[in-house]
């Protein structure tokens, strides 16, 4: 049960589209970030920048950072960029990109709530990078990057939703550079109002992505208390509609390894057979893998888990505590950078060819919001790059000050 509640907020004016919403900034190389950044001086990826993230001045200081993040701040005010509401409201906010479209519902999430553990997280974060985001809130005093949760699909939230859809005109609509289509509508009728937070009261949720945001969120609320740290700004998306695309692994052999005893080893404990098709497509179900090893295309399936846990279930951890740690010798982390991942919009043929004899691909079919939610709600984590949740909420077409 949360508190989910309207704000007094801004969204991005038509003028600045194109020159304020950030990017799906971790799916870029480093050299097309600091392209960017280069060429964008009021994106707002300038003003939430964390160290190694690139452009200007890349190697400053965490409170150098927060200097050049206060600047580009303050370059965007001057423009003025953002459409001020002068009363509460929640906003509606569609994302599509590929034949998918999902609406979430931005409004303030009570920090308490995530700190009592009724906001749900599924990941561990670097304790660096949330005071780092933790500093950032209190210098610059704004919310502009929705953290994505999840909530099950409630029938009277989607009925609520669908006539108010019917009944307003939405305020913004875009699309950007990278095909991300976004509209927005304000919600400031009383009555939706408080049906929405009443409806959400009986709900718990789940992080989808943000958790480092989350995390800085609940430290500033613990460092300053109320009322600046009482509310974080999230975007709520039923279960039912949050889309999740899968990491892949690209895994290099370790130097003392035997390459021909690994590669016997694998197809006799995944069942491995010839699969060509898999270089375009998922494995047909969860459970299955595909594999490029030996310079082909294999199918194989997964060990069965190794207990009832949730996270056993999954196939990220299947894959890392019966295949990667006992055959190839890798713990979770990827010691010594043995471990890369890729998403599943990169091509697979050229990472086919780009690769030694001693690489392999393992390909994964996507953890889905029930996992998630049943791995939250166990009070586990998931390993690292487990979920990919796209299309993402995007950093500045909103805008709370507090």
């Amino acid at each position: 049960m949360v508190g989910f509640v309207p704000f007094v907020g801004s969204y991005i004016k038509p003028d600045f589209v194109r020159r304020v919403p950030a990017p799906a900034f971790d799916s870029m190389s480093g050299t097309e970030r600091a392209t960017y950044l280069a060429t964008h001086p009021e994106s707002y990826t300038l003003v939430t920048r964390s160290p190694g993230d690139g452009g200007p001045e890349d190697d400053a200081t965490p409170a150098r950072l927060l200097e050049l993040g206060a600047e580009a701040l303050d370059r965007i005010m001057t423009a003025d960029a953002f459409v001020d509401l002068d009363r509460e409201a929640f906003f509606l906010y569609r994302l599509a990109r590929d034949g998918h479209s999902q609406i979430g519902i931005v409004g303030l999430i009570e920090t308490a709530d995530y700190l009592a553990g009724r906001v749900k997280r599924h990941e561990q974060v670097s304790r660096e990078r949330a005071i780092h985001l933790s500093n950032h809130f209190e210098q610059l005093g704004v919310h502009s990057s929705p953290i994505a949760v999840g909530y099950r699909a409630d029938p009277a939230i989607r009925s609520r939703l669908d006539t108010i859809l019917d009944s307003v005109e939405p305020v913004l609509g875009f699309t950007s550079g990278d095909g991300l289509e976004q509209e927005v509508w304000v919600v400031d009728d009383a009555d939706d109002c408080a049906a929405l937070t009443d409806a959400f009261v009986a709900h718990d949720l789940y992080i989808m992505d943000g958790h480092h945001r989350a995390a800085a969120a609940g430290a500033l609320a613990e460092r300053v208390g109320e009322p600046r740290g009482k509310y974080m700004l999230g975007v709520a998306f039923a279960d039912d509609r949050v889309n999740i695309d899968p990491f892949h692994r690209r895994v290099k052999i370790g130097d003392d390894a035997d390459v021909a005893v690994i590669e016997r080893e694998l197809i006799d404990l995944l069942g491995l057979e010839p699969a060509p098709e898999l270089a375009d497509e998922l494995p047909g179900a969860h459970g299955e893998i595909g594999v490029f090893l030996a310079q082909r295309w294999w199918r194989g399936v997964l060990p069965a888990p190794a207990s009832d846990s949730p996270l056993d279930s999954i196939d990220p951890v299947r894959l890392q505590n019966q295949v990667i740690g006992p055959v190839l010798g890798i713990d979770p982390e990827g010691a010594g950078g043995q471990i890369g991942y890729f998403l599943d919009d990169s091509d697979r043929h050229e990472l086919a060819e780009s690769i030694s004899d001693r690489e392999i691909l393992f390909v994964l079919r996507e953890v889905t919001p029930v996992e998630v939610f049943s791995v939250a709600d166990a009070g586990l984590d998931m390993p690292p790059k487990s979920t990919y949740v796209t299309p993402k909420p995007r950093s500045g077409v909103f805008l709370r000050k507090f």
